[in-house]
């Protein structure tokens, strides 16, 4: 085992947690890591900082011989996008401290892709989308593919797309073949809002015409949610941003970022803190309560055990675990939904006993409300109520249970509650049940229920003209 007292980048490998900046000085420069980007423990960590001052992105790799590969495929793989005119960051400095493999890059900036998607209007979106497309055909053309591609590894610097990260790119001699290239594109469609995409027929023309709309639309089906499936189940395991959590007789998963909100619930306990709280619901199925605790406003949601039947099917299938997979979902389709913070479980003589679902507390109004007071807002939240609508057709889920109680609008912006009974893959019939949901969203407004008629009429226009938007993609 390596001495990390006198090695300090097996220390940077080691943990997450390393106290930061730290100096290093390879081959005589000054190189200043000052925060962590990606870490993958003893085997990668990514940091930003500086080389002689000058920003930098500092890849470490550890000994272990596919880091070693990986150091220097980077390497060979940057140097042959610059002979293919490919743009991507320099390399400014290799060196193999210790044990240790170090690779010092350009710092292109942080105008990511995925930065700049944050930051525009719906009605933006379209052309970055093309540009993006125009990109990948030039690099398919040059025999290049970025197999990991995701927002995060395109860099707008000096008037152009650059791309990052070239341990994960593969080069040939010849254009990339069509079913690849198809896969490559359909895998860089996914990973924008659904409704935001231009048509099928644009993307088609400005990638070049290799593609029909419909190759492009059912390619893409697929990858979303292949791609999908993957994210989701990284919420239930260890990463940047999930942290497992097993203590104190509680197992289940948390945000990591929430690791000091979530061990504040555990040392007050659920129990005490929902005996406690200002009650919303109080069933047999589940007590729903909201708290305070470390300045931040909580809604525990304790799903209960109404009977030994009861208690046996929740070994194979947990309302609580589904609620928190069906959350980060929604955030990967660009819905909004109460941030959860974490799910746990309990034990009794070794089985699930109690669960729980802790979530950041969303208050607004409800639609009823909204259009009785009219205005602009209340357009605003019919067509977010259509747009969630038209999301469910096209990424093929269902909510499962759309009376307007589960729907909260904050600041105007369309929160969508209680996720216990989403379905992410319903299967055939899903068109029926979304037109059946459509129905119960408007059936029972009382005491606004003289409202429903007109306020249904202009919602199903709504959803009809954004159905026929995403016609191409359907």
């Amino acid at each position: 085992m390596a001495d990390s007292s006198r090695d300090p980048t097996v220390t940077l490998l080691a943990s997450r947690e390393t106290a930061l900046p730290v100096t290093l000085t390879p081959q005589g420069h000054v190189l200043e890591l000052q925060a962590l980007l990606r870490f993958m423990p003893e085997r990668r960590a990514v940091y930003s900082g500086l080389l002689d001052g000058q920003p930098v992105i500092i890849k470490l790799f550890s000994a272990h011989p596919r880091s070693r590969r990986e150091v220097q495929t980077e390497h060979q793989r940057l140097a042959a996008l610059a002979e293919k005119q490919v743009p991507a960051p320099r390399v400014l400095l290799r060196d193999y401290p210790g044990e240790t493999a170090l690779l010092v890059l350009e710092h292109l900036g942080q105008m990511s892709a995925k930065v700049r998607l944050q930051k525009m209007s719906a009605g933006e979106i379209p052309g970055l989308v093309l540009d993006l497309v125009a990109l990948t055909r030039n690099m398919h053309r040059q025999g290049v593919v970025q197999n990991d591609i995701h927002l995060d590894n395109f860099i707008s610097a000096e008037g152009s797309w650059h791309v990052i990260d070239a341990g994960d790119v593969e080069v040939a001699d010849a254009p990339v073949e069509k079913s690849k290239a198809l896969a490559n594109l359909s895998l860089l469609l996914a990973q924008f809002p659904p409704l935001s995409l231009p048509s099928a027929q644009q993307v088609a023309d400005a990638y070049g015409d290799a593609f029909s709309p419909q190759q492009l639309a059912d390619c893409l089906k697929k990858t979303r949610q292949a791609r999908l499936r993957k994210l989701v189940k990284k919420s239930l395991r260890n990463c940047t941003e999930f942290v497992e959590l097993d203590g104190k007789g509680y197992t289940g998963m948390g945000r990591r970022q929430d690791q000091s909100l979530i061990d504040a619930l555990l040392d007050h306990g659920l129990d005490a803190l929902l005996e406690d709280s200002e009650r919303l619901k109080d069933g047999n199925s589940a007590t729903v309560g909201r708290v305070r605790l470390h300045g931040e406003s909580l809604v525990i949601k304790r799903y209960n055990v109404k009977s030994a039947w009861k208690k046996l099917a929740r070994q194979f299938k947990s309302r609580a675990r589904n609620s928190w997979l069906n959350a980060a979902y929604l955030g990967l389709v660009h819905v909004e939904t109460p941030q959860a913070v974490c799910y746990l479980s309990s034990k009794q003589a070794g089985l699930t006993d109690r669960e729980y679902l802790v979530c950041r507390n969303a208050q607004g109004k409800m639609l009823p409300e909204i259009c009785e007071d009219g205005g602009i807002l209340r357009s605003r939240a019919l067509s977010q109520m259509a747009d969630f609508f038209a999301v469910m057709r096209l990424m093929a889920f269902s909510h499962g249970d759309s009376k307007y109680t589960n729907f909260l609008f904050r600041d105007g912006e369309l929160q969508v509650l209680d996720l216990d009974g989403m379905s992410r893959e319903p299967g055939r019939g899903l068109e029926q049940d979304l037109a059946a949901q459509r129905e119960r969203l408007f059936e029972s407004w009382s005491p606004r229920e003289a409202l429903a008629p007109q306020a249904r009429q202009e919602f199903q226009a709504l959803y009809d003209a954004r159905i026929q938007s995403i016609e191409s993609w359907l």
